[in-house]
């Protein structure tokens, strides 16, 4: 495969609707290519699995970036009087 994540952190783009979107394509992928060796067979199979298990490896890839960035980012409760909308989020501070 030719995709490529990158980490969290490489980039300041990343959100958690991203690397959610980002886990269920990879999700959705390695299920087409678990689909395809179920029918392939001879030379084809052993290309599917090929395929598959590199599908596997970004699939682990973007959960673990989804679970970094959830770990790293903090929803904090509401503000003493303020309503919900005006919690504040924040980094945790490792150290």
């Amino acid at each position: 495969m030719t995709t490529q994540t990158l980490p969290v952190g490489a980039t300041n783009h990343h959100t958690e609707a991203t690397l959610k979107a980002r886990h269920k394509e990879a999700l959705d992928i390695f299920e087409a290519w678990c689909d395809r060796c179920r029918v392939a067979g001879g030379s084809d199979l052993r290309a599917a699995e090929l395929q598959r298990d590199e599908a596997w490896d970004w699939v682990v890839r973007t959960k673990t970036d989804l679970d970094l960035y959830r770990s790293v980012v903090c929803v904090r409760g509401t503000v003493a009087g303020w309503t919900a909308p005006h919690g504040r989020r924040g980094v945790i501070g490792h150290g």
